[in-house]
């Protein structure tokens, strides 16, 4: 029941992948080719996206004495029986938006220097670290569904686990086939 609430950014990644698929398809375009060069502005939307979480005091991060912690005082829910808006918290979504930048940096310089060309390389790159990053910054989030409570690991960090993995098989994809041109027309090559 996807129009009662969604799979977030794990639903928004499989959406975007389906659509590109489709577009590639009609159009002849290498699916990796697009890709690779398709994840460096997503990057960028992923660090408005979590700008966003935190100036809407949503996905609310754990207590912490840090120096840098949030007080969400916009934030009326409860947690764990208090008042989210009572104790200093982890700025989760500040942490994740930083490094989606730090992640379109490295991105556009690989791209700027020729990574562009080895197929699979900058899209293999992008799944492994943002869903590696995704799944170690859960632990300072709290547990958005009280299901999640009974869990050894979050929602966010069980969807991130095949994530990893495919962005792993997709650099030892690019790895293996590296000495092939990525050209951005399926026709004529192989």
């Amino acid at each position: 029941m996807i129009w009662e609430g969604g799979l977030a950014s794990h639903g928004g990644t499989i959406g975007i992948l389906l659509a590109l698929y489709l577009f590639c398809r009609k159009h002849k375009f290498n699916y990796l080719w697009v890709l690779d060069r398709i994840v460096i502005v997503v990057a960028v939307g992923g660090a408005c996206i979590r700008l966003g979480n935190l100036m809407n005091s949503e996905i609310i991060g754990k207590p912490t004495d840090l120096p840098w912690a949030f007080k969400f005082v916009r934030n009326a829910e409860m947690f764990n029986g208090v008042p989210a808006y009572l104790d200093p918290r982890h700025p989760s979504q500040l942490y994740e938006s930083l490094f989606c930048v730090v992640l379109f940096i490295l991105l556009y310089t690989l791209w700027k220097r020729g990574a562009g060309q080895i197929r699979g390389l900058l899209f293999g790159l992008f799944v492994t670290l943002l869903f590696t990053f995704r799944f170690l910054i859960e632990f300072t989030k709290e547990n958005q569904e009280k299901f999640e409570d009974a869990l050894p690991l979050n929602m966010g960090q069980w969807l991130s686990i095949p994530l990893v993995l495919i962005g792993i098989a997709v650099l030892f994809y690019a790895y293996k086939n590296r000495r092939q041109p990525s050209l951005p027309l399926v026709t004529g090559y192989k």
